[in-house]
């Protein structure tokens, strides 16, 4: 068992110590006002004595009587044991040492002090005994917030696992398609889009293992998968991006830009009549992407990409100290996506 003193428990003592001899004073005052003082000493030496002897017994039953094995009994048996010892043991301990040091203060004790002294240690040994119990419960009150919030984070960690293990089928069957098309047409085109395809999947696997990413790495890998999205759609996607070299290096999960661009083009209608224009800008918070808006009359749910941005919005809760914030006008998407921090949660 190893003791470790607690500021906020001597601070307890220490004030109700004080209290003890302002009352004491003003109830006995022919005692000098130096026995009061040493009174209150004596008062806060018991308090610390009977804190030992409490935190002995909370050590001890904690590796015979775990609240583990039985909450009610473990209360039960801590209080009885408290005011047994204090009954039995410290309270007359306590009233033989004072009369053997000031034979004269019999003359200011009598039965009814003696009830008195009694009930004020009962009722502090319950205080100190509940305090231990208390003390008990709120650890174990944290440890289950904790438990719970790792396992919430592992949660949104596999979900976006699985997502980067994707990168939406349907996006790799329309490639596939543009490839077909490209061999025919520009074969030197299609040994390029084949180069960048190829680029899109080496970095999500390579991806695999890391937890954050900086932007600029992002942005190249990004850069690849636009290009293969402008062969599809012929000219009518547009993306711009605004973005200090000062923030290239920070923090993001891998493949963000790519849900976050993928979102934009699910639910949008993306043609010559309605080019579809992403802007992704960056500043000290946060990094910004906003799109245009051409809703789909009807969207038809592809694959379990459809739940990217949620799962986004998962993961940077447990890896920023801000959320995910999702913005949308009449004509404008804007996601607002918090640098990462490793560890943040």
């Amino acid at each position: 068992m190893k003791l470790k003193f607690n500021l906020y428990v001597e601070l307890i003592f220490g004030f109700f110590s004080l209290l003890g001899l302002a009352v004491r004073y003003w109830a006995v005052p022919e005692f000098s006002f130096g026995l009061h003082v040493v009174f209150a000493i004596a008062q806060f030496l018991a308090f610390n004595l009977i804190w030992i002897f409490y935190y002995w017994l909370d050590y001890k039953l904690n590796q015979v009587m775990p609240f583990e094995k039985g909450v009610a009994r473990r209360v039960v048996v801590q209080l009885l044991l408290g005011w047994g010892v204090m009954k039995v043991f410290l309270i007359p301990m306590g009233l033989v040492m004072l009369f053997a040091a000031i034979p004269s203060i019999t003359n200011y004790i009598n039965k009814l002090n003696i009830v008195f002294i009694g009930l004020t240690a009962f009722f502090g040994s319950t205080v100190m005994n509940a305090g231990f119990i208390a003390m008990h419960f709120l650890k174990r009150w944290k440890e289950n917030a904790v438990r719970a919030a790792n396992l919430e984070k592992e949660k949104a960690q596999v979900q976006f696992n699985t997502l980067k293990n994707q990168v939406n089928p349907h996006f790799l069957f329309n490639s596939l398609a543009s490839l077909d098309t490209l061999i025919q047409e520009n074969p030197a085109l299609a040994r390029q889009f084949v180069h960048q395809l190829s680029k899109v999947y080496r970095y999500v696997l390579q991806s695999q293992e890391k937890g954050l990413v900086p932007l600029e790495t992002e942005v190249d890998f990004v850069n690849n998968y636009i290009s293969l999205l402008k062969a599809r759609f012929d000219g009518s996607l547009r993306v711009h991006f605004q973005i200090p070299d000062e923030l290239y290096e920070r923090q993001i999960v891998p493949v963000t830009l790519q849900v976050l661009i993928e979102n934009a083009i699910k639910h949008n209608v993306i043609s010559k009549e309605h080019p579809l224009q992403i802007e992704v800008a960056a500043n000290e918070n946060q990094l910004v992407v906003t799109n245009t808006i051409c809703k789909k009359k009807k969207i038809k749910i592809e694959t379990s990409n459809g739940y990217g941005l949620n799962n986004l919005k998962a993961l940077y809760h447990y890896l920023s100290k801000e959320d995910v914030q999702v913005e949308e006008s009449a004509d404008r998407f804007t996601v607002r996506v918090p640098w990462a921090v490793e560890g943040a949660s």
